[in-house]
């Protein structure tokens, strides 16, 4: 159909029945139309070329342009095709660099770090409760913050001047640089911890290197993401690689010494301190003999123990894996003893938290300990104590690693089947060594933990 496209005309040409369409060049401008649906008339330009396939541009809908706005945008685009101009890409690009400018401004630092741990962490990981603390308490390092910066003089460490750092989490994150990220390092790591680390003043070590580890993550999570959508990205935290900033961090090495008298110093207090806490006392001696993480023993419930097979089963512990831990003579006599006071779900119930389970971190009970003679240590520290006594008892290196709960991932691990035999006499061994050692450094100590396990080694003989 031709007719020259006027108001008048187009009103009077009806829509198009329902899933048609039909097209009205106009008579005036060679290759200006005007497209019919079912609903809404469309202006276009359509254009055959010398060379290729037709070109039909799109310029807007009936009513939101007038006839003579419509015509003037039609000889424009007609003017660029018969130039080789192509309309559309041209189109296509301009749309893509407004979605890239309105994406810059709403694509902010806490955006991309929302992301990767929604995505990454726990859709992809299963989202392990300690990860997602410290991605979260990543953003302290990134948002607007007053720091103290340390400077030696004779040899000590001391208060220099206080900066104040700029908010990064409400900028977009294409438009932090390697620069920006570098400097922002270099003073955290001259900057004053909010807490002294072992009573010593000197700068942040390690609190701010994860921080920053988290923020690098975050950037190659989101870099091959937008390679898709043809955006190319670098991630501005490669920099510290290339100038060697990431330091290692100093591998703790405290634990309770089984080889002197601290041990059965430290092994008394414990027995002692269940007079005062029984809950506590038997949730640290637990841990210890079973070689647990705190965050695996404190919530541990009822319905994960098999008293009858003498068993443990700790679920999605930290690196996603399910383990089945037998339990040695001591290990279930504290288990005895908690079923027969149990208030609720949690084999370690505890009134006093929120929980109802023993709560994180035990540094009040660890202290408590010290003040009985006892050698400060922590949750930690008690399996780095178990891992040395199994390693001094030559105890099979890939058992250990398992009896720890350490990610084994060579290409043997497939075929290694668990014999709960072996891992039973791993965990005993250690256990009766660790008896033997308070017997032979405190030659008077008659605990309760102690006569157990003689009992049951007269019954066995």
């Amino acid at each position: 159909m031709k007719t020259k496209l006027t108001k008048a005309a187009i009103d009077k040409i009806p829509f198009a029945d329902l899933g048609t369409q039909k097209t009205v060049y106009d008579t005036l401008l060679p290759g200006f139309a005007l497209r019919i649906g079912a609903t809404s008339k469309t202006f276009i330009v359509y254009k055959r070329m010398a060379h290729g396939a037709p070109k039909r541009v799109t310029l807007g809908k009936y009513g939101h342009l007038t006839v003579d706005q419509a015509r003037a945008a039609a000889q424009d685009a007609l003017a660029n095709l018969s130039k080789g101009v192509d309309v559309i890409a041209e189109r296509k690009a301009a749309k893509a660099s407004a979605e890239k400018r309105r994406a810059s401004d709403t694509e902010t630092l806490r955006w991309l770090l929302d992301e990767y741990k929604r995505e990454q962490i726990v859709s992809l990981k299963g989202g392990n409760k300690g990860t997602i603390r410290s991605i979260d308490g990543t953003a302290k390092y990134f948002g607007q913050r007053k720091l103290i910066l340390l400077r030696k003089e004779g040899g000590s460490w001391v208060d220099d001047q206080t900066i104040v750092l700029s908010d990064w989490l409400e900028r977009p994150f294409r438009s932090i640089s390697p620069d920006e990220v570098i400097e922002r390092f270099d003073w955290f790591a001259k900057g004053k911890p909010q807490k002294l680390i072992g009573g010593e003043l000197k700068p942040i070590s390690r609190t701010h290197q994860i921080a920053f580890k988290y923020f690098s993550a975050a950037f190659k999570f989101i870099i091959p993401r937008m390679r898709q959508k043809g955006e190319i990205l670098q991630n501005p935290a490669d920099i510290l690689s290339v100038y060697k900033r990431w330091k290692p961090t100093d591998k703790r090495k405290r634990f309770v010494d089984f080889e002197k008298a601290e041990f059965a110093t430290w092994w008394n207090a414990l027995t002692d301190y269940r007079t005062e806490n029984p809950v506590a006392s038997d949730y640290i001696f637990f841990s210890l003999l079973q070689t647990a993480r705190s965050i695996d023993v404190r919530t541990l419930c009822w319905s994960q123990v098999d008293m009858d097979q003498r068993r443990v089963h700790y679920a999605k512990t930290k690196n996603g894996e399910d383990y089945v831990f037998p339990l040695t003579e001591l290990a279930y006599e504290v288990l005895k003893r908690r079923k027969h006071s149990a208030i609720n779900k949690f084999v370690f119930g505890y009134e006093a938290s929120n929980t109802g389970h023993m709560p994180e971190g035990c540094k009040y009970h660890f202290e408590q300990l010290s003040k009985r003679g006892a050698k400060y240590v922590s949750s930690h520290d008690l399996r780095r104590t178990w891992a040395s006594a199994a390693h001094m008892l030559d105890i099979n290196e890939r058992t250990i690693n398992y009896l720890l709960k350490h990610t084994i991932d060579d290409v043997n691990e497939h075929y290694f089947m668990r014999n709960e035999g072996k891992l039973r006499n791993a965990l005993q061994s250690v256990e009766d060594f660790f008896v033997q050692q308070v017997a032979k450094f405190s030659a008077d100590a008659k605990g309760e933990y102690i006569r157990d396990v003689q009992s049951v080694d007269t019954a066995s003989a």
